[in-house]
Formats: structure tokens, sequence, C-alpha cells
């Protein structure tokens, strides 16, 4: 359940990042969208890993 959660948190971060780091490319959702997905993908291999 911990795990879950702070995957949660850890998108809607990566997509606040991505999103700032986007502005300066006039792309701001795309990046958004982008930072979501590699944080995801992280988090999938994390916790496959630590089974």
């Amino acid at each position: 359940m911990t795990k879950a959660i702070l995957s949660t948190i850890l998108s809607m971060i990566g997509g606040c990042i991505g999103f700032f780091l986007g502005t300066g490319l006039n792309q701001p959702v795309g990046m958004m969208i982008f930072g979501a997905v590699v944080v995801g993908i992280g988090c999938i291999v994390y916790a496959i890993e630590s089974k």
C-alpha cells in the first residue's frame, strides 16, 4: 500500500517538474505527460526488482 502511495506522489512530482521544464520548450503538457510516464516506468521497474 505504501509503494502505491509513494509511486503516485512521485508521478505527480515528475509531472510538475516536466510541466515547468516544458514551459521553456513551449510544450508544457507534453513534457508533463513525459515526466509522469518516465517516473511511472521507474516505479514499475522498482516494484518488479524488489520482489
